[in-house]
């Protein structure tokens, strides 16, 4: 590109290869005049081998992926919760201590969720297979004497994968930090709570499966599967 000093009438040859999108400015080195200098528009990149009529079928696909995605973001906003769905939600105490367990079942909304009790883990293994119970809160010490933790443990663990993402377990220890998702994943639970935070266990366990609605909400949409 050539351009000519307003000054001096100079010719200023510039590379049009490093020339840049927008007006720049340039200092004539005969009078020292600064120069704007306004460089052609730059003509579109397109393909090599790319017709008219290939970019129109690009055009039409583009159009087609807009549409899907909009029908697709259509689907995926937020659908009313079934509250029927909740309705008296069975969650098994599997709770050493029973004044911890009965502040638990003394803070439950009783029209919502139904608290089972079990004091051993074969009575606990008994319970999920006859109820169906959706939630579990275990103590780490629960069952001592027949290492009871572990088993329940053990017992979620072999579910398969279908089933486990239908059973909501919270560990329940003075060792952990409540809504604590690192470590509740590192135990392979859903929620981790304090024992001094029983006394608030629906808001938080509401709060949890809340989160957890929503992370899995597209495979739920998209296997048609209700959320938890």
């Amino acid at each position: 590109m050539t351009s000519t000093c307003p000054q001096c009438s100079m010719s200023l040859s510039l590379d049009d290869t490093r020339l840049p999108s927008e007006p720049f400015t340039v200092v004539c080195p005969r009078c020292r005049q600064s120069v704007t200098i306004t460089p052609p528009p730059q003509k579109e990149a397109v393909l090599a081998g790319v017709d008219d009529g290939a970019q129109g079928d690009e055009s039409e696909l583009v159009r087609g992926l807009s549409a899907l995605l909009s029908g697709f973001l259509k689907q995926s906003q937020p659908q009313k919760l079934d509250l029927d769905k909740w309705q008296r939600g069975r969650i098994l105490l599997c709770v050493e201590d029973g004044q911890v367990r009965d502040r638990i079942r003394g803070q439950l909304d009783t029209a919502k969720y139904e608290p089972l009790n079990a004091n051993l883990a074969a009575e606990a293994v008994e319970i999920l297979h006859e109820s169906r119970a959706e939630a579990i809160v275990l103590s780490p010490n629960f069952d001592a004497d027949h290492q009871g933790g572990a088993a329940m443990m053990q017992c979620v663990s072999r579910l398969t994968p279908q089933a486990r993402r239908r059973m909501y377990v919270v560990l329940l220890s003075s060792q952990l930090r409540t809504l604590d998702t690192y470590l509740a994943f590192a135990n392979g639970v859903n929620l981790t709570m304090h024992p001094e935070d029983v006394d608030s266990f629906q808001s938080i366990f509401e709060r949890s499966v809340k989160d957890f609605n929503e992370l899995y909400r597209p495979f739920n949409q998209a296997s048609s599967i209700a959320p938890f």
